[in-house]
């Protein structure tokens, strides 16, 4: 793969913030994120652009005001 956007563990770190745990790996995903209530979320190594960023932000509930400023 080419270079990343943006790398999951940073993703990971900020939805540990929200109350979500890191499963540890899944498949081809070295993290997959969970809540009591909520469907697992698988996030990769390395996350593309920006648009698949906002999607798991979005998935995750984190709110707006929360996003690295790189994906506002």
């Amino acid at each position: 793969m080419g270079s990343a956007f943006m790398l999951g563990i940073e993703l990971v770190k900020l939805a540990i913030c929200h109350g979500w745990q890191d499963r540890g790996p899944g498949g081809s995903h070295p993290y997959v994120l969970t809540k009591p209530g909520c469907r697992p979320v698988p996030v990769r190594d390395k996350l593309q652009n920006p648009n698949e960023v906002r999607g798991l932000l979005k998935e995750l509930g984190i709110p707006r005001v929360e996003w690295p400023a790189k994906v506002r």
